[in-house]
């Protein structure tokens, strides 16, 4: 066995001020506490871990679809930057960087060579501050300041029009619009993939059509006739079911142009699957970004659930629906009665347990780089190791590339 197997991958995405993604900070390799001895040890070693892993074995191109990669750079990395397009990357300076004569030549020769520069974790230390007129993007951690006025505080003191400011783990819509409101261009954390309070607001017209349509679909015992109905029902969503089916490789010599002619020769499990999607689609106040995460989800359940010898289908729809709280913005514990779900996905959704649980308790670990948090014990008994989760969650993003490529949901140009 390879005694030196791929590291992890990790993407968390960075979103604008209108919630679409336009940049991944990657994360890759487990890596000891974040104090400064750990950086000093280990830090050269996974700066190079990601960008070997992301430039050369997997290719950038797939891993962001062509959007910039946010890197952490220690001091050996700054003042021997690698031959990449400047394009491509941001280099972060961590946070525990010295405002050294080195490491200013270092930062002014990276500008002059068109990289951005962000400084990471910036709380207007001595160092950040010598350093700071030298940033393109400054990011603030909102888990290392006291409140949101401190974070006022220090964006007021210290904001130049110049610089993009960054709010980086951003928990929830009231820190987000807060952030916003005060000036911040760029966000990351997980404020999107959480439900926003309604605080008894009467749910949107679009989001009651779409639990209708869901809470039909998914009933264990929906038969063929029941879908065609339904869908007839839904010009748009036919249309667009029809053209995702013909354009996928479905192993057919003929095009199909009814509803009942696909259900047939594709089956209904997939056919299912393709309209849970297409129906969160239709959530249009939702950014991308959430979208993406629900199939990237989806997908690496299903793989992990072949690995496990799972139901693939259950597993699929599991992770699709992960997050259907906040498509929907209700809590979960409504939708799971509202849907009527099976008690095995109920118990995976809600509490993360059962046979199902575990697939949604590593893509958790993966999504936030928490490689300590995985259950290696459990993963090895489903004959799951480091390599087989790197290449699950690796696919599954080329599989929701292609997917929404297909449904012309992101722009060829950045594939």
């Amino acid at each position: 066995m390879n005694q030196d197997p791929p590291p992890l991958l990790a993407r968390q995405p960075i979103l604008d001020t209108n919630l679409q993604v336009v940049a991944y900070e990657l994360l890759y390799r487990p890596l000891p506490p974040l104090d400064q001895q750990a950086q000093v040890l280990s830090g050269d070693q996974a700066t190079r871990d990601v960008m070997v892993s992301a430039f050369h074995d997997l290719g950038i191109q797939q891993v962001t679809g062509g959007l910039p990669a946010y890197i952490n750079f220690t001091e050996h990395w700054l003042q021997n930057p690698p031959l990449l397009p400047p394009d491509a990357l941001v280099a972060e300076v961590i946070e525990y960087t010295e405002a050294t004569a080195p490491n200013i030549e270092a930062l002014q020769r990276l500008r002059h060579y068109g990289y951005r520069v962000a400084l990471d974790d910036f709380s207007a230390t001595e160092a950040q501050t010598l350093m700071l007129p030298l940033a393109d993007i400054v990011k603030v951690d909102l888990r290392l300041i006291d409140d949101l006025q401190q974070v006022e505080i220090l964006f007021k003191r210290h904001f130049d029009e110049r610089q993009i400011w960054l709010a980086e783990k951003v928990e929830n819509h009231e820190e987000f619009e807060f952030c916003r409101e005060l000036g911040f261009s760029l966000f990351q954390g997980y404020f999107f993939d959480r439900p926003k309070p309604l605080f008894g607001k009467r749910l949107a017209d679009n989001k009651v059509a779409v639990l209708q349509l869901l809470q039909v679909l998914n009933q264990p015992d929906v038969n063929i006739d029941s879908v065609v109905t339904l869908l007839h029902s839904e010009p748009q969503l036919s249309f667009k079911l029809l053209q995702l089916v013909n354009s996928a490789a479905v192993g057919c010599v003929t095009t199909i142009s009814s509803i009942r002619h696909a259900l047939v020769l594709v089956g209904l499990d997939r056919i299912r699957s393709w309209t849970n999607i297409l129906a969160l689609g239709r959530l249009d106040d939702k950014p991308m970004a959430l979208r993406e995460q629900a199939l990237v989800r989806a997908h690496c359940c299903q793989l992990l659930a072949e690995r496990a010898g799972l139901e693939a289908d259950a597993a699929f729809t599991l992770g699709l629906f992960s997050l259907l709280d906040a498509f929907t913005d209700l809590p979960m514990s409504d939708i799971c009665q509202r849907l009527r779900f099976s008690h095995e996905l109920s118990q995976a959704l809600l509490q993360q347990q059962g046979h199902y649980g575990w697939l949604l308790r590593t893509l958790h670990c993966i999504e936030r780089g928490a490689w300590d948090q995985l259950e290696w014990p459990l993963l090895q008994g489903h004959t799951i190791d480091r390599a087989v989760l790197h290449h699950s969650y690796r696919q599954a993003i080329d599989d929701t590339r292609a997917l929404l490529l297909q449904l012309g949901d992101i722009n060829p140009d950045n594939q």
